[in-house]
């Protein structure tokens, strides 16, 4: 199906269902909450997917019900299989994704449907970050391609999933996430989108708080970077050589072979550094990356 197709309707208003997978983030998921229901822009529903949490997970979120439709799956499938399973039960025509430890600005709603209404060619779109830690400089993340190309997301990721809006037919269209990346699943999930044709664009505005210090983070993790974004390259393997050739597409797994390294650190995260830094600069050509976008 063509992304023409999937198009808002004209003569429809934009309602927005609210995606939130939990596990057992009991601790903080009151003030999440608070940041959705106090949205200037209306939500419809929001919609609460505990993954299988365990524990008081089941009473805690019980209080809630009368505010979220609540989904408790009995296995444990991680975020992509809970968002999923959210995105089906929901009834709106957009979809926005929120994390369960994570929070908006009040306004974050209604900037991204102004841009909407004013650019209904585009499938998704996401806003700035602010990542916030206790004991920690805020740090911004507001700098990116306004339009999402591929050359763009050949060395990045860019997306934060808890920060788009999305319409829920061409999330379907595509097939949702890719259950199999249990981290990484917003870069898999949004280079998807840009090879498939559909629109992605940026709204310069941090309107994400993204809270860091509430889990592993396995994406940080040298396994968390081998098994996500080398994943990603090696999935998208035929777009990479028609782009930059077979020895840009060798660059780019070894770039993130030798990233893998760094997030690692001490005299292992050394070794596998040193091991991405060798192949990496055999292959590198400097017009075999094309240059991210203004």
């Amino acid at each position: 199906m063509s992304s023409s197709n999937l198009t808002p309707s004209a003569d429809k208003a934009m309602e927005v269902s609210v995606v939130i997978p939990f596990f057992r983030r009991q601790r903080v998921f009151d003030e999440t909450l608070k940041s959705v229901l106090n949205q200037s822009y209306p939500v419809k529903e929001i919609i609460v997917v505990d993954d299988a949490s365990g524990g008081d997970a089941s009473q805690f979120l019980a209080q809630y019900q009368s505010l979220v439709t609540l989904i408790t799956l009995t296995q444990n499938g991680g975020v992509s299989h809970a968002r999923n399973i959210g995105v089906q039960h929901a009834s709106c025509e957009y979809i926005a994704f929120q994390d369960s430890d994570d929070l908006w600005a009040k306004d974050k709603l209604e900037k991204q449907f102004e841009y909407l209404a004013k650019h209904p060619e585009v499938s998704l779109l996401h806003t700035g970050c602010k990542v916030f830690s206790q004991g920690n400089p805020d740090i911004i993340y507001d700098d990116k391609p306004i339009e999402l190309g591929f050359s763009d997301l050949m060395l990045e990721s860019h997306v934060m999933m808890q920060s788009a809006v999305i319409l829920r037919d061409v999330f379907l269209s595509v097939g949702g996430f890719d259950t199999s990346f249990r981290q990484t699943e917003d870069y898999e999930f949004s280079m998807r989108l840009v090879v498939g044709g559909h629109r992605v664009h940026f709204l310069p505005l941090a309107l994400t708080f993204i809270r860091h210090g509430t889990d592993d983070k396995l994406s940080r993790t040298w396994e968390g970077v081998r098994k996500g974004h080398i994943g990603v390259v090696r999935k998208y393997k035929d777009s990479y050589v028609n782009a930059v050739g077979i020895r840009g597409y060798y660059f780019c797994l070894a770039y993130y072979f030798e990233r893998s390294g760094y997030k690692q650190g001490g005299t292992l995260g050394r070794i596998i550094a040193l091991l991405g830094k060798l192949p990496k600069r055999m292959f590198f050509e400097p017009n075999l990356i094309p240059k991210q976008s203004e």
